[in-house]
């Protein structure tokens, strides 16, 4: 899909036992399938989805806009729809490290299943997070859910709003050339999420990222 950058999208995670006794979340997002209005995101009830779908519990990521500029999945499964929104399967992860990974602010990333690419484009602005070991994280979706007035050109200098843990840091870039993310060899994708419930993916050893780019580095 092109032009992605700035679409709206959600997801919905159904979670169900799994025979290890942990849970685990199947992921359904509506990019592709419908373009879910805030008001029909805030609508959706945890308590009624689960029970509608025979789970134990239901994870609800509110609306985001894809900071990339293409994105090419490989592997989706069936079509849902919750309540007055339509999405489509995409992944799945432990419920335990889909939680860790995107709480607000924990900086803790975790691997998500997916099989796709997400491609920023030539000229696009990127922005990142290196994480003391050295691994870098691209913002790939914003969040409206803390700030509702946060736009792209309010990303440029969030020092300030960040509370970022030592040996971390924060910088924007500009691509001369095209970059692609992709999930790694067991289509893991390394997700965290910052103090705004942005969510980035990491560069995974350099696995993930088609270059890979160190703070001392130009992309």
């Amino acid at each position: 899909m092109q032009d992605m950058r700035g679409h709206r999208f959600c997801e919905v995670g159904l979670i169900t036992a799994a025979s290890q006794g942990g849970a685990v979340a199947n992921i359904w997002n509506t990019v592709g399938a419908s373009d879910p209005e805030p008001e029909q995101v805030d609508a959706l009830d945890a308590d009624t989805i689960a029970r509608e779908n025979g789970v134990l519990r239901v994870w609800l990521n509110p609306v985001r806009h894809s900071m990339f500029d293409r994105l090419d999945v490989r592997d989706v499964g069936d079509d849902r729809t919750f309540g007055a929104i339509n999405a489509t399967w995409t992944g799945a992860a432990d419920e335990a490290a889909l939680r860790q990974a995107t709480a607000q602010g924990s900086y803790n990333p975790r691997y998500i299943y997916c099989n796709n690419t997400l491609t920023f484009g030539k000229g696009s602005k990127v922005y990142l997070l290196d994480a003391p070991d050295g691994e870098v994280f691209i913002l790939q979706s914003l969040s409206r859910h803390v700030d509702p007035d946060l736009s792209e050109a309010g990303l440029a200098h969030p020092g300030a709003r960040l509370d970022l843990p030592a040996g971390w840091g924060f910088r924007t870039e500009t691509l001369d050339q095209d970059l692609e993310v992709s999930s790694n060899a067991d289509n893991l994708a390394h997700i965290l999420h910052d103090d705004m419930h942005n969510a980035y993916q990491g560069s995974d050893a350099g696995r993930a990222f088609s270059r890979f780019c160190r703070p001392e580095e130009r992309w």
